[in-house]
């Protein structure tokens, strides 16, 4: 069957246990890539990086990505969670369509989050799930999350070079490298991740950031 190993690049934030322990209830192997950061890793296997990279755990993805022993790899930050259920779907979309080398996976925030238009500031969605509409193609708000197939960083590793003003969209950016290379991309169209379920924050949320603290 064909399989995947959730990666999780940690900071070191103290949620860190419990988005290991939704990678483990469903089922999955579990790489801890830790950006300098001495973690525990409840019992999966630890990688801790010689120094902090920064940059959106880009190294960390790639690290991930070369330590896999399978075929694809599903990212997971430290602070998010998996939902229950999301290693039926990702497991029943890699089986039905395989040719497909990157999957985004639906978020869910704990509050609504609001789009606006950049250029006339005019609200252009707000809800709670986002990166679940294959419709809207690869765009900032529908492409974060990814399951890759694990080949895909032979070619093009994460980007360790991305401006600050931009490193929130590391995750679409990529993407949308990856699918002017000609990898094929498509969305699970289903929520797969909670979004910092656990932490409290304060400020406007955004789709890639995490608001006030």
């Amino acid at each position: 069957m064909t399989e995947t190993t959730v990666i999780i690049k940690t900071i070191g934030r103290p949620t860190l246990k419990h988005a290991i322990k939704s990678a483990k209830r469903e089922g999955f192997k579990v790489i801890v890539v830790s950006d300098g950061a001495k973690v525990s890793a409840q019992g999966a296997q630890l990688v801790r990086l010689g120094k902090k990279w920064g940059y959106y755990g880009g190294m960390c993805t790639n690290v991930g990505a070369a330590m896999a022993p399978t075929p694809f790899i599903t990212l997971l930050d430290d602070d998010d969670e998996l939902i229950e259920g999301a290693g039926d779907i990702i497991r029943s979309k890699l089986k039905e369509k395989p040719e497909v080398d990157i999957w985004i996976g639906g978020v869910r925030f704990a509050r609504d989050v609001v789009m606006r238009n950049k250029v006339t500031g005019e609200e252009t969605y707000r809800g709670t799930d986002f990166a679940i509409w294959p419709e809207k193609g690869i765009g900032e708000g529908n492409a974060c999350m990814p399951t890759y197939r694990t080949s895909v960083f032979e070619h093009i590793p994460f980007m360790n070079n991305v401006k600050e003003e931009y490193q929130q969209l590391s995750d679409y950016i990529h993407i949308l490298t990856c699918s002017q290379n000609d990898y094929k991309v498509d969305w699970f169209e289903d929520v797969i991740y909670l979004v910092r379920p656990r932490i409290k924050a304060s400020g406007i949320e955004t789709v890639n950031g995490r608001g006030g603290k």
